[in-house]
């Protein structure tokens, strides 16, 4: 019989508890997929705010609750640590949960840190630790993602042609999620070439030219929508697809013959793939825990080179 793994949430938020409840469709909070894993119970919380507190408690139902990770780690033992507070305290608490022996597996929300300087701090300490560590481009693990980026390895629809994406929210907090995906379906992240932007705050949006391993696009932040976006198209030489609604909605398309024109191509719709974003903290969750020591660890490298090259290009259009 395994053994209960004993979980803690750092931050007790939108992410962390608050973003959905136990009798919702989604699966969206860190308090929900716990909830939801045969393995996992849910023993704490680190969350300072008071109205957070007693809201979480209200949902979720009576845990051990903290001020601090250092009370949390002194009087609770953990397995398994989900680190869903402010970007600004990320590095800190990975600090502190990297020097806990019980602590078995950690999932951090991205980005992972603020900047550059606290990366390079943290990177060789997270990449020697023998803990499992995942940072929370919650795509990567799901399924349907996961089949895209089989059958573009298989080239299904041919070669890569030309991808293009939208997206709002700044290049670093949200533009992280879409390159994460190119990351996964083309390779690293060469270059980020600016073609315009905008500042904001610590963040940028605009346009930029996206270089890959094995392909090349544009990626736009639009910080003027009044409402969230997130798509992304690529173009193959047989076919199309379509990521739209932030990943709940995917479509692939065929080049067919034209019904009209002799010689002529066009795309017919091939499928829609399962809406399986719509339980994404679960299936992250249960990929931190089923994936071996390896594949965690290469996926962390590659995602902290993701933050690299975000980081750079930041830098370099902040200092012009």
């Amino acid at each position: 019989m395994q053994k209960t793994l004993s979980c803690a949430i750092i931050g007790a938020g939108s992410i962390g508890g608050l973003i959905d409840s136990p009798t919702s469709t989604n699966t969206a909070s860190h308090a929900h997929a716990i909830s939801k894993h045969p393995l996992c119970k849910l023993t704490a919380i680190v969350e300072p705010n008071l109205a957070n507190q007693s809201a979480f408690v209200g949902r979720w139902g009576e845990v051990g609750v903290y001020h601090s990770i250092n009370a949390l780690l002194e009087y609770e033992t953990i397995d398994v640590l989900a680190i869903a507070s402010p970007t600004s305290f990320h590095a800190s608490a990975l600090q502190e949960a990297l020097h806990v022996n019980s602590i078995r597996a950690i999932l951090c929300e991205k980005p992972l840190v603020s900047n550059a300087k606290e990366l390079s701090v943290l990177k060789p300490k997270l990449l020697s630790s023998e803990k499992k560590i995942l940072i929370h481009m919650m795509r990567r693990f799901d399924p349907s993602f996961i089949k895209l980026a089989n059958d573009i390895a298989l080239h299904k629809w041919g070669k890569v042609l030309h991808f293009q994406g939208v997206f709002t929210k700044g290049l670093l907090h949200n533009g992280i999620h879409m390159l994460g995906i190119l990351s996964h379906f083309f390779g690293e992240i060469h270059t980020i070439k600016a073609l315009h932007v905008k500042h904001k705050e610590e963040d940028i949006s605009g346009d930029f030219d996206i270089t890959c391993k094995d392909a090349r696009g544009i990626l736009s932040c639009i910080e003027e929508l009044p409402y969230s976006a997130f798509e992304l198209s690529i173009w193959f030489e047989h076919g199309k697809i379509e990521i739209k609604e932030g990943g709940s909605r995917i479509d692939t398309f065929i080049k067919k013959p034209s019904a009209l024109y002799e010689g002529y191509f066009t795309l017919e719709h091939e499928a829609t793939l399962p809406n399986t974003l719509q339980h994404y903290a679960l299936h992250s969750l249960e990929f931190l825990l089923e994936a071996d020591d390896i594949t965690c660890k290469r996926l962390l490298e590659e995602h902290i080179r993701v933050h690299e090259t975000i980081f750079e290009t930041i830098s370099k259009e902040t200092s012009k």
